[in-house]
């Protein structure tokens, strides 16, 4: 079995991201794969409550949102300790802009070693034209990059309705695993990468803003390979057909 420990919250970012809505699509879409069992918790403080050595992937889908308290350092302590004991890490959407010193009314959270955990981060601050923005909420096309990765081996282009990121913030490396054209720079934006931090394998993905991502199949399926192969587990990909997800 593959756990997960889903973070979800909190109550004031739920108004820009409506994590009630897709904390609930991202479970069903995971435990598609019977091999994937996952627990949701709305306290991000259960990092250093909770027995992370139950687990094989933290996956957030949070950001503290107005909410400058920083992170403990029990659950700083815990997190990294889960992370360099190999345990892996899926990151969707928004949840790179938590714990940034640019985050509206929460700077006073800032943890500069989320910054190396997770490669791209929201800067809402930016400079010289490099602010992170994204286009209107809407539909485009995502394309699979050449990239070898059993994240998107075999995936077609497809359609999302999602908020298409663009200047995120960060030096490290990263390899696109899929890619969107943006109506505001006209460039190909990278939208997912995988990657190791330490010994743990990290995926993140820009797309995830409302229910709507989920409607299509593929990142359904990109979050049910992300989880296996941050787990260090074989990816075994599923079919639309096999899908079916009602979720």
């Amino acid at each position: 079995m593959i756990g997960v420990l889903l973070f979800a919250g909190n109550e004031a970012h739920k108004v820009t991201h409506n994590w009630e809505a897709t904390t609930p699509r991202i479970q069903a879409a995971l435990e598609r794969d019977p091999r994937i069992s996952v627990n949701v918790s709305l306290d991000i403080e259960d990092l250093s409550r909770r027995n992370l050595g139950e687990y094989a992937v933290i996956l957030l889908n949070y950001c503290n949102w107005h909410d400058p308290t920083p992170l403990s350092q029990a659950s700083r302590t815990a997190f990294l300790e889960f992370l360099h004991a190999g345990g892996g890490l899926v990151v969707p959407h928004f949840s790179n802009g938590a714990f940034h010193f640019s985050l509206p009314k929460a700077g006073e959270s800032d943890w500069p070693e989320y910054r190396k955990i997770v490669r791209r981060v929201w800067n809402h601050f930016g400079e010289k034209g490099a602010r992170s923005s994204h286009d209107p909420f809407g539909p485009f096309t995502v394309h699979i990059t050449a990239v070898r990765h059993p994240i998107t081996d075999g995936l077609a282009s497809f359609d999302a309705v999602d908020e298409l990121y663009f200047n995120q913030a960060g030096d490290e490396p990263i390899v696109p695993l899929i890619t969107a054209r943006s109506k505001v720079t006209g460039k190909d934006e990278p939208l997912a990468w995988a990657y190791n931090y330490g010994h743990a394998r990290v995926f993140q993905t820009l797309l995830g803003h409302s229910g709507k991502t989920y409607d299509a199949f593929e990142p359904r399926e990109m979050l049910r390979r992300a989880v296996a192969w941050a787990a260090g587990q074989e990816v075994r990909p599923l079919t639309a057909s096999q899908d079916k997800c009602s979720c």
